[in-house]
Order: structure tokens, then sequence, then C-alpha cells
């Protein structure tokens, strides 16, 4: 930059510069977009690395077959939108900005967000679950939302307080692979592609969202 520098300043000579204020952008916004308001001086921000909202989208391929499309949507997008949406009717307001070129939107998960895997025939026939009376092997098809990244989303079995065995770079060995998070199923089935949101009520009682 300094090799250029009167160029860079429009045919001005400036003095070489070796130092720069940086400012950080993106991940922070203020609170406050009045100028003259406090609020506008401070920023908030979520956790470095998370992402709070993971949209799933139902669409169908060229043959005409469902499939299904996801985003990860930044926190200052879900806040902005819900300020826009806050006037409308509730049954017109959406928790975060919807896609509508990604499809149908179908839901939407954050970190700690509980999902059911289905099997190959309660997809076909998913009247056969009975969410109020899951049996042991279906209850342990329930993952919990760990964290999204663009389209993909990781999981962990809802049972998981904790790992026995964190990823180790060097070994390449650990419990859960390198993210220390599921994709898929131990039947090789990706979650996101199939699950149904679900809520868990304080008594136990488990309803699909």
């Amino acid at each position: 930059m300094n090799k250029n520098i009167v160029e860079l300043n429009k045919g001005k000579p400036h003095q070489p510069i070796y130092k720069v204020r940086l400012y950080e952008v993106g991940s922070k916004f203020p609170l406050s977009e009045n100028a003259s308001r406090a609020k506008s001086k401070k920023y908030v921000e979520a956790a470095k690395g998370t992402n709070l909202y993971f949209a799933v989208y139902e669409t169908y391929d060229k043959n005409g077959n469902k499939k299904r499309a996801y985003e990860t949507i930044p926190l200052i997008e879900v806040i902005e939108h819900q300020k826009q949406v806050a006037g409308l009717p509730k049954e017109q307001r959406t928790s975060v900005p919807v896609d509508k070129t990604k499809g149908e939107l179908l839901f939407t998960l954050s970190p700690n967000d509980l999902v059911y895997v289905p099997t190959d025939e309660e997809l076909e026939n998913n009247s056969i679950i009975d969410f109020y009376n899951l049996t042991v092997e279906q209850k342990n098809r329930i993952y919990k939302m760990e964290k999204a990244s663009g389209v993909e989303c990781y999981f962990i079995q809802f049972y998981v307080a904790s790992l026995i065995k964190q990823y180790d770079a060097k070994s390449k060995i650990g419990e859960f692979g390198s993210q220390n998070k599921l994709q898929a199923t131990i039947n090789g089935h990706k979650i996101i592609e199939r699950c149904v949101k679900i809520k868990v009520n304080r008594i136990g009682k488990i309803e699909r969202y």
C-alpha cells in the first residue's frame, strides 16, 4: 500500500502508514439504529461459532419427487425480520425470514431442539408413530440439534450428556467423528433429510411440533 500511497490518496502526498485501526463487522451489530441513542454504540453478537437458526424447506425435484433444502440464517437477519413482522396478525408472522425460492418452510431448528428420525416404514405411513407412547427403540431415534453451518446440521442422541472420547486429530479417533457430533444415524440415514421436529413439555409428554 505504501508503495502506491500517493495514487491511492488521489494524487496527494501522504505519510507512510504502519498502523491501522481494526473494526470488526459481520458478526456484531448495534442494539439500536438510532445514532442519537447510546445503544447505537453498543454491539451484540452470538457466541463465536454459533448459528442459532437452521431452516428446513420442502420442495420438489425435476421428477416431481419431494426433497428438502436447507439454510443457516444469521441472528441479525432473524432479529430484523421479527421487527418487520411484529405488527402483522399472528397467522401471518414467521419466526425467521422465509426464502420461498427454496420451497415451503417445514420448520426451523436451534441448538437443543429435538427431532425424531422415522424409519422407512414410518416415512411411508406416519400415522403409525404414536408420540405419546414411543417404544425404547423409537426413543433411541430422538436426537438433539447441536449446531449448523451453511446447509449442514449436526446432532447427538438426546441422552448423551458429554462425550466419552473427544476427537483426536492425530489419532483420528473420536466417539462421534471429527465434529464430535453426528449428521447420520447408525443406519446411515442423514438425520436432516428425514427428521421431524418434536417438543417435550414439562412432564415429559412428546408431541410433533
